[in-house]
């Protein structure tokens, strides 16, 4: 499948930390990168009280981020419709 073989490619160029910035930078405003960040601490406060293993915390993280980004495409998608 195409949609995999993209979504591949791009996790690996994420490997290189200043494409990942240079990314974030020109996809997410700081507010909302902010919103991240402290969501980022809340679910590092609750890793120590869990059992889960670190590499399912950061998968569920990526998907949560992935439904934020959908979340905030339809806000604005609403937002457009309204004016």
């Amino acid at each position: 499948m195409e949609k995999v073989k993209i979504a591949e490619e791009f996790l690996k160029s994420l490997e290189d930390p200043q494409e990942t910035m240079d990314i974030m930078l020109d996809r997410i405003d700081v507010p909302t990168l902010q919103v991240i960040n402290n969501y980022a601490d809340l679910i590092s406060r609750v890793k120590r009280r869990t059992t889960l293993e670190e590499k399912d915390i950061v998968s569920c993280s990526i998907i949560i981020g992935y439904l934020l980004k959908g979340h905030l495409d339809r806000y604005e998608l609403n937002q457009r419709f309204k004016d």
